[in-house]
């Protein structure tokens, strides 16, 4: 019987997720279309043939079947542009009783070919409390393995699961990891830039995952897809374009200076002003310091936001190895409308609050402004 794919929302019932122990007569076959060889999403779309017979049809970049249960044994499965009799792919893939799989297209994309990726599936229980996770490299952004190599990170720039150096086609073991909330991203091998930063989701008990980098960058965004869930969001990468002096058009001789560290997603900072008595005060900024009245940390930075604490330091000299005292004395939130406009609003504890606009006095290279459109 034919049937189109179904593009998956992220708001799909969460049982789905935890897949039911089924004695299967068949085996079982998951299909996606992760291959970004157009930036049309309708010129992406191709029929998939089974053993000589059209299965699917009109599939397009993104999309992904339910399992579909195919007879064991040797199965033939060709990819074609729509509504042709042109293969574009083939593979013949040994499929066996009971057992689940993922086939996805690949490739087609900066010179990576386009390709039948075959994944046998574990779909059994993970342990109470848990979930099991599979991450996969469908990303083809770059034309070689070791140009495509990621690390998968948390947002804070720790390895998850010592997936340092993940190249293009790789797939990761299961990993069995606590249910809860997370914060992950794909950087480079070392962690200094970060490529693709999924926003944070509850990822919950008993679910059996397969987390898609997907993309190439060009044709197609960078991004992620968990299966069997579909596009996950996915938050600005953060890197240098904030960086600079910053200066305060309504003060006079005052201003901030910011130093992004996208390996943490993290936003370190310097506030120079002046006290009542005219002495000049310098505080300094961490956008992973502690919460007011808290140990927790702060949310980190996305880019376009970044709630400071805020410390003050004493007790120091000039040129000295006198002690110095630095302790939070309030909170500094900063709304980046681009990398040359900002406000900050800050809060003193138990002293003045307010807020003001800053300006980007040193621009770093990367600080680029949407073009005015032609009229």
């Amino acid at each position: 019987m034919r049937r189109r794919f179904a593009r998956k929302a992220l708001s799909a019932a969460v049982s789905l997720l935890a897949l039911p122990s089924l004695a299967l007569a068949d085996a079982r076959v998951l299909v996606g279309h992760f291959a970004p060889f157009d930036a049309d999403l309708a010129a992406t779309a191709v029929d998939v043939r089974v053993n000589g017979q059209v299965a699917l049809s009109n599939v397009r970049y993104g999309d992904f079947t339910d399992y579909l249960s195919l007879p064991a044994g040797a199965t033939l499965v060709e990819v074609l542009p729509a509504g042709t009799g042109t293969v574009a792919i083939s593979a013949t893939l040994t499929l066996v009783d009971n057992t689940d799989y993922t086939v996805l297209a690949t490739g087609g994309a900066n010179g990576q070919p386009l390709a039948l990726q075959a994944l046998q599936d574990d779909n059994s229980a993970p342990s109470s409390g848990n979930l099991k996770l599979r991450v996969i490299h469908a990303a083809p952004f770059a034309g070689s393995a070791e140009a495509t190599a990621v690390s998968i990170r948390t947002d804070r720039g720790a390895v998850v699961g010592g997936l340092a150096s993940v190249p293009f086609f790789a797939a990761s073991p299961y990993l069995e990891i606590p249910a809860g909330p997370y914060d992950l991203k794909v950087s480079t091998p070392d962690g200094a830039r970060n490529l693709i930063d999924l926003a944070p989701v509850e990822l919950p008990a008993g679910a059996v995952l397969s987390v898609l980098a997907t993309g190439d960058g060009v044709n197609q965004p960078l991004g992620f897809t968990a299966l069997p869930l579909g596009a996950l969001p996915t938050e600005l990468p953060v890197d240098i374009s904030v960086s600079g002096h910053w200066f305060t058009p309504e003060f006079n001789g005052q201003g901030f200076a910011f130093t992004p560290k996208p390996d943490e997603n993290r936003l370190l900072g310097s506030w120079y002003s002046w006290g009542d008595n005219g002495s000049q005060v310098w505080f300094a900024l961490d956008s992973a310091g502690p919460s007011s009245g808290s140990d927790a940390p702060n949310g980190g930075f996305d880019n376009q936001r970044a709630v400071f604490t805020l410390y003050r330091s004493s007790g120091g000299a000039f040129a000295s190895s006198q002690a110095v005292v630095t302790e939070p004395a309030g909170t500094v939130t900063v709304e980046f409308a681009d990398c040359l406009n900002a406000v900050a609003s800050y809060a003193f504890e138990g002293g003045p609050s307010g807020e003001i606009p800053l300006t980007n006095l040193t621009p770093s290279g990367v600080c680029t402004l949407p073009q005015p459109s032609a009229r």
